[in-house]
């Protein structure tokens, strides 16, 4: 028998089994009554009946109920984005029982591949028979999803009694965001003998030559201070670098979503993000470069970051952020950046990935553009195509911030508007 699928099934079942009931009910006083008034062998009989056909029915139901086994089968617990899962939930009849009514709750990824759909089905099953529920889906976001049956109804063949138990037998499957390789230099590595992968070039140059020293202005970083000579002067001055020093690198991936009227568009935008800074943080560890990732974390309700110059330095940073959830608690960029105990924006090449833009940030990231010891480029994930996030942009790079936007027009484009933008 095929399963059916019905949001109000438990209603029907409520009114199913009143209406057994009731039936019931009225077949056990109609048996008393014949009892009292025709006192006759069949009337013994039928009352007889009245009572054992039920406890009957209610040892048989505990019975199969034995019998039903349950299982559940994924291909591997971990895949990337636009890979396809390969699941099976099977409910199999091994008693020689038929099970007369079964409703089963189950978790399964819904068709888009985006997120879990947990589901109701009632079936019967005949004695020795099962039912799979298969599922292959391409799985189009990151995150963890669980597949798997909570719970189970069985109900005896008069509709008198019903079983319910808790099953909760739930696999876990993590899709990890896609990993973007770029092109060119990213892909010049070699095999040590030793087993570890390093890189055929040099580190990059060290950019901390200083160009020339002024006078301090409001605004400047106080790292940038030239203490020693200061001192002699009786006033402060400030040491302008030749430019940015391009091995040591920050990458700050906001999580945090200014979307809140579509799931599907702040979900897949926050995938957007991870996966460039992720990105970003690959193609420095290619190129012999350290960089720091920073990001916020809402289920540890605190900023992150890690240290990365190694590629098993980047798997560790890869496995956190991969599991990242889109944030609402109001910590983006700008809240990163102005935090000194957490990064140093002195000397540094500063890539940003954020979702949408707004007028702090804008102006935290024009400000630290006017600073001669930095770089600052922005790549800004709006699939929403507001025209305020344009204009912001626009005013960005007037600002000299290297800027990007990645839309709904050009998302799946990611890897080659990055390569561009990197390069």
């Amino acid at each position: 028998m095929r399963p059916s699928k019905e949001k109000n099934i438990n209603i029907k079942d409520i009114y199913y089994m009143k209406k057994a009931r009731i039936y019931y009910l009225f077949a056990f006083l109609l048996a008393i009554v014949f009892i009292m008034t025709l006192y006759h062998r069949i009337t013994i009989v039928f009352f007889t009946a009245v009572i054992i056909i039920p406890i009957l029915s209610f040892l048989l139901m505990l019975l199969g109920y034995y019998f039903v086994k349950f299982e559940v089968f994924v291909e591997r617990r971990v895949f990337e984005k636009k890979e396809t899962a390969h699941t099976l939930i099977r409910i199999s009849n091994e008693g020689f029982l038929p099970a007369p009514f079964i409703k089963i709750r189950i978790m399964q990824i819904d068709e888009n591949g985006k997120s879990v759909d947990e589901n109701i089905y009632a079936f019967s099953l005949y004695p020795f028979k099962g039912l799979d529920f298969n599922n292959n889906i391409v799985m189009k976001r990151r995150g963890l999803y669980e597949v798997g049956i909570k719970d189970i109804e069985f109900y005896d063949l008069l509709g008198l009694f019903r079983l319910k138990r808790d099953i909760n037998e739930i696999i876990e499957i993590l899709v990890l965001p896609k990993r973007i390789l770029l092109y060119g230099n990213m892909m010049r590595n070699i095999f040590a003998d030793d087993g570890d992968e390093k890189n055929k070039s040099k580190i990059g140059e060290d950019r901390t030559i200083v160009s020339h020293i002024r006078d301090y202005s409001d605004g400047d970083n106080i790292n940038s201070i030239h203490w020693k000579l200061s001192s002699k002067r009786d006033e402060l001055i400030v040491k302008v670098y030749d430019r940015p020093n391009d091995n040591n690198i920050m990458i700050i991936a906001d999580m945090q979503s200014s979307i809140f009227h579509d799931s599907d568009m702040w979900e897949d935008s926050g995938d957007a993000v991870v996966e460039s800074a992720l990105t970003l943080a690959l193609k420095c560890v290619y190129e012999g470069k350290r960089c720091t990732l920073y990001w916020y974390d809402t289920m540890e309700g605190n900023i992150v970051w890690y240290e990365v110059s190694t590629f098993s330095e980047f798997d560790t940073a890869f496995d956190h952020l991969a599991v990242t959830r889109v944030s609402f608690d109001n910590i983006n960029v700008d809240d990163i950046l102005k935090n000194n105990e957490i990064c140093d924006t002195h000397n540094k090449v500063i890539y940003t990935v954020t979702q949408s833009m707004n007028l702090k940030t804008a102006d935290i990231l024009s400000s630290l553009a006017q600073y001669d010891d930095c770089e600052i480029n922005c790549i800004c994930v709006d699939l929403q195509n507001l025209t305020e996030t344009s204009d912001y942009l626009d005013e960005l790079a007037l600002n000299n911030v290297n800027v990007v936007k990645i839309s709904s027009d050009n998302k799946s484009d990611i890897e080659t508007i990055l390569n561009d933008f990197i390069a």
